[in-house]
Order: structure tokens, then C-alpha cells, then sequence
């Protein structure tokens, strides 16, 4: 990540985790965890991961070329890490007080002129869109059925795409998302200039926050606070 200017990373990423992050909480990796191709070559990046504090909930960023579309083997890769609550994969994740739902998205339409390169946008495709659309729907259908066995659990919607840019102009996720009614909506995926494009705020009662590692100083950002 040098070439990015992200100096001697994951290093300052480590180090606030692991003084910020108990072994209860619960840490959700918003997408892009490995620049690795294939599920063979993702291993040293999950094991980092796993040395980590915290119950960790991961997603697809539109790197992750390593995770394929079998959640079947998903589940077996992901099997020996014992820090891994669970993963979005057309389905949600119920852990502790917290049902994590969500999907890795696409850039849409209404998103704003994004600086280019590997750490800028993707193409607006309204095929990648509607196909994510239906994947969102899909997980938060499986966080509602999982809150009939689990009542009063609080809800969160994590992706890595933004749901909503900085003009505020709906997309074709807003609506899902803002109609599950989450406490809050985590994204990742901007990085740099882009930062800005994103929409951080309150929306319909929905908390939006932007947590790439550079939007957040290289450190876990802390979304809600379980009570004491």
C-alpha cells in the first residue's frame, strides 16, 4: 500500500486496534481485506485478522477477488479462524446484541465524479447494481428472520460501496436500507480525494459512517456502544 501513500500499513492500523478493541467487541471488516486473487493466497490476511481482538463480521469489497460465490466455501476457508462471528454472503449475521446485514454494492448512477486508480471509483453498471440491490435484500430478509428467534436485537447494515453520496440523491439501496431501519450504515471503499464524495451523517433516522482506513486515521471506528 506504499504506492498509496500509506506508509508502513497495516502497522498503525494494528497497533489502535489492538489498544482499542476488547475481545467482546464486535468488529465488522467493511470489504477490500486482501489484494490476494485466490482463496490460497488470502490466508496470511485472514490469520493477521484473527490475531486481532474482537469478534470480527467480514464482506466483500470489490478487491476481494479471493472470495468467490460459494458460501459454502466461505465457510469451510473461514472455519479454522475462531475470532470470525460470521460473514455477508446474501445473508446477515446475529452476534451478541447486533444482527450485521448488508452486501459489497456498486458504484450507481447518482454517485458523483470519482477520482480514478485502483483507490477510486468503479463504473456505474446498473446490471452490478440491481444484482446487489437483490443481494441486500436477500441479507436483510435473513436479519429479520434471524430477529424472530433473537428479539430486541439492534440493527446494523454494513457494506462497502456508499449506500448514499454527498449530494444525497437516492439510490437504488437507500430505500432497502432506510426502510430496515438500522441504528447506523457503515461503507468503506473511498479513499483519499473521493473521501468527500461520501455521505456521513444522519439520514431518515439512519446513521451513515464512512470507516475506510484512511477516512478514519487508520484506526477502528466505533459505531455504537453495547450498555454496561
Amino acid at each position: 500500500m506504499e504506492r498509496f501513500g500509506w506508509v508502513n500499513h497495516p502497522e498503525p492500523l494494528r497497533k489502535a486496534w489492538d489498544n482499542l478493541v476488547r475481545p467482546e467487541d464486535v468488529v465488522i471488516v467493511a470489504g477490500d481485506i486482501s489484494w490476494a486473487t485466490r482463496p490460497s493466497e488470502v490466508l496470511e490476511d485472514l490469520e493477521w485478522l484473527d490475531r486481532r481482538p474482537g469478534r470480527k463480521v467480514l464482506l466483500r469489497g470489490n478487491h476481494d477477488y479471493w472470495w468467490g460465490d460459494s458460501a459454502a466455501k466461505l465457510r469451510k476457508l473461514f472455519e479454522p479462524y475462531r475470532s470470525f462471528a460470521g460473514f455477508l454472503h446474501n445473508s446477515a449475521v446475529a452476534v451478541g446484541r447486533w444482527v450485521v446485514a448488508g452486501s459489497r454494492l456498486w458504484t450507481t448512477p447518482e454517485a458523483p465524479l470519482l477520482p480514478g486508480g485502483e483507490l477510486g471509483d468503479e463504473q456505474a453498471n446498473l446490471q452490478y447494481v440491481q444484482r446487489e440491490r437483490a443481494r441486500l435484500q436477500r441479507s436483510l430478509e435473513d436479519a429479520t428472520a434471524k430477529e424472530r428467534t433473537a428479539p430486541g436485537l439492534t440493527r446494523v447494515v454494513a457494506v462497502h460501496f456508499p449506500p448514499l453520496y454527498a449530494n444525497q440523491v437516492d439510490t437504488a439501496f437507500t430505500p432497502l436500507i432506510e426502510a430496515f431501519a438500522p441504528a447506523v450504515c457503515v461503507y468503506g471503499h473511498l479513499h483519499g480525494p473521493g473521501i468527500s464524495a461520501g455521505f456521513v451523517g444522519d439520514r431518515n433516522g439512519v446513521q451513515y459512517v464512512l470507516a475506510s482506513c484512511d477516512a478514519a486515521g487508520f484506526a477502528p471506528v466505533l459505531l455504537l456502544d453495547s450498555p454496561a
